[in-house]
């Protein structure tokens, strides 16, 4: 017999972590996690929208991948695994990549508002890296709730960092032009 998805347990408005711990379904830690989950569902369209064969795009597609799997990780963490917890290993590829980008853009390049968009693939990294940044506000709330590890905050942050290189990359790439913020 196939075992089903639904249990019933969380028909009352309560769930549990992974250490067995019931709390309500509004809780921040939950909060956190649905924003990680759909930070993640996020990444899964960018990185359909991924179609070039160029060796820098499908370089950056398998780094998006991967973090999608360093985002289940934090999650794992998040929701009160004793097993899986997130290392500073993917936190210091992140910077390292930034940095590459960074040089293939340019000194001046962010000293420049831009509106969001440009090309589709850049408009879907902007979209993930606001998704990534309201949950790296949640995760801030929740680290007054309960101590959240100092390389989870790195992590996120690094994480929009990287999201907001990618996107200004990618449109350098395309030879789209950007559209800059009028005050």
């Amino acid at each position: 017999m196939v075992k089903k998805i639904y249990t019933r347990t969380g028909d009352q408005g309560k769930t549990a972590l992974i250490n067995g711990e019931r709390l309500p379904k509004n809780s921040l830690v939950f909060e956190v996690l649905g924003t990680l989950d759909e930070l993640n569902a996020s990444l899964g369209l960018v990185v359909l929208k991924f179609k070039s064969k160029d060796l820098l795009f499908l370089k950056q597609r398998d780094l998006l991948i991967a973090l999608q799997n360093e985002l289940f990780k934090l999650g794992a963490e998040i929701a009160a695994s004793p097993k899986v917890k997130l290392d500073d290993k993917f936190l210091k590829k992140l910077e390292t990549e930034i940095d590459i980008l960074q040089n293939s853009l340019g000194a001046s390049w962010h000293y420049k508002f831009v509106l969001p968009g440009g090309s589709e693939l850049s408009a879907f990294l902007d979209l993930s890296r606001t998704i990534c940044r309201r949950l790296e506000r949640r995760i801030v709330s929740l680290d007054n709730e309960r101590d959240v590890r100092e390389v989870i905050l790195k992590f996120i942050n690094r994480t929009s960092d990287y999201l907001y290189t990618l996107r200004t990359w990618v449109n350098k790439e395309l030879k789209t032009k950007e559209i800059e913020f009028k005050a």
